[in-house]
């Protein structure tokens, strides 16, 4: 959980960066609740839930809008799941 959200690149075709910041606010929801007491068992659900929600990608090409790089996003997300994960140890 060490890269910040400055760090994410722009990217034409990239991930649209509502959808990004949706997803990022469930992880964020996560460990507040997880801080708070959740049990493990539910937050392994809720964190299988929030994995799966997906991220979409904006239109490439001539006439496309610029996202949130997918490189930068995919390791970021990998990143935070990985902080989540050793929390459950």
């Amino acid at each position: 959980m060490s890269m910040e959200l400055d760090i994410l690149r722009n990217q034409k075709g990239g991930y649209n960066k509502e959808s990004f910041i949706a997803k990022l606010d469930a992880y964020n929801t996560l460990i507040t609740a997880m801080q708070n007491g959740l049990p493990e068992d539910k937050a392994k659900a809720e964190l299988e839930l929030i994995h799966q929600q997906p991220l979409f990608r904006e239109k490439g090409g001539f006439f496309g809008k610029v996202g949130f790089s997918v490189e930068d996003t995919d390791a970021y997300i990998a990143d935070l799941e990985k902080g989540i994960a050793q929390a459950f140890k």
